[in-house]
């Protein structure tokens, strides 16, 4: 093919692509919805947007394989599974049978949650119109070894872990033989939280945040998986008992988590940089992050106030650039952030 010939053919591939992606259904992520299709897998023949482009790469081209709709050449041939298929046909095909509990992820979600809902899509094909049955995590069954954050900062111990449907718990155990061991420790289901936190704060990758009740106190106990699959394996696996059990109020996500600034009860002290975590109906505060309890709970309901600070008294010039209050019945707590 002469040099013309080859510009004439990149031009008509990228012709017949601007037609295929004039198609609403593609002018959003197949994977995460967001409003960028600038990448596309032409061996899937779906539209992706730039993060989730990373996660087909990873996977290998033996599966699927990524172009850049602006930055590569486009040939007619490359352009056969995208005018064939586009997003929702791959979406029916490889996801057709996700349970109602799997949640799609979106642009915002986890990253780990985004990585698995690919790679369960397309490598593993968990999801597929064709799959057989579903994998036994969401069945809520699942055991296995993970990491457990100890007292000590720094200090990672290894510990089985079994979801337990008889006692409605989380039990674990100091070995992966739990015959005549004693149990170590059990998290009430019915009484937990299951989230995943900010990954750029852990030491650890792959790790889960379990938030639950331990007598009047909110304790948190953190683990950390292998791999990216089996600690989202476990997220769906408990997620999947609590509903079952008729507890999937539980099952919610960590709506912010940021350090902020506070000070002493009215104001009167020295701003201290806190660790928060807003869920469900309360905000915990912690001294570091990745302690076990935290030093104090606001819980949020009706006739609390909550404003911004314009003019700042002087006590409180220190600090902060931008400061606000929240006003409960028991308490007024003034709160700061540099953005």
């Amino acid at each position: 093919m002469s040099v013309g010939e080859d510009s004439d053919t990149c031009v008509a591939g990228l012709r017949i692509l601007d037609a295929i992606l004039a198609n609403p259904e593609n002018k959003q992520c197949v994977d995460c919805g967001a409003m960028d299709c600038s990448w596309a897998s032409t061996t899937l023949g779906c539209f992706v947007c730039i993060w989730c482009s990373g996660i087909h790469r990873q996977i290998g081209v033996h599966i699927t394989r990524i172009k850049s709709v602006q930055l590569d050449s486009w040939e007619d041939s490359d352009c056969v599974a995208l005018h064939k298929n586009g997003n929702a046909k791959v979406e029916n095909l490889y996801a057709s049978n996700r349970p109602e509990i799997y949640k799609k992820p979106i642009p915002s979600s986890p990253p780990m949650l985004i990585e698995h809902w690919i790679r369960a899509k397309y490598e593993w094909k968990e999801f597929h119109k064709d799959a057989a049955q579903s994998p036994m995590y969401l069945k809520g069954v699942k055991s296995g070894t993970l990491l457990k954050k100890g007292k000590e900062r720094g200090c990672w111990l290894p510990r089985h872990f079994i979801l337990d449907r008889v006692s409605n718990s989380i039990s674990y155990y100091d070995k992966a033989s739990t015959t005549g061991q004693k149990i170590l420790g059990q998290i009430d289901l019915t009484r937990c939280y299951v989230l995943i936190p900010n990954e750029k704060m852990t030491d650890k990758p792959n790790t889960l945040h379990f938030l639950f009740h331990e007598g009047k106190q909110m304790r948190s106990v953190y683990v950390s998986g292998p791999t990216n699959r089996e600690i989202v394996e476990w997220y769906y696996a408990i997620r999947t008992l609590q509903t079952q059990l008729g507890f999937s109020r539980n099952c919610v996500e960590t709506i912010h988590e940021s350090f902020l600034s506070k000070t002493p009860p009215e104001g009167k002290g020295k701003w201290r940089n806190r660790w928060c975590i807003l869920v469900a109906d309360r905000i915990l505060y912690y001294k570091h992050f990745l302690d076990p309890f935290p030093k104090g709970v606001v819980i949020l309901e009706s006739g609390n106030t909550i404003e911004k600070l314009y003019d700042t008294p002087k006590h409180l010039k220190s600090g902060p650039d931008y400061k606000f209050v929240l006003s409960t019945k028991k308490r007024t707590y003034y709160w700061g952030t540099q953005n």
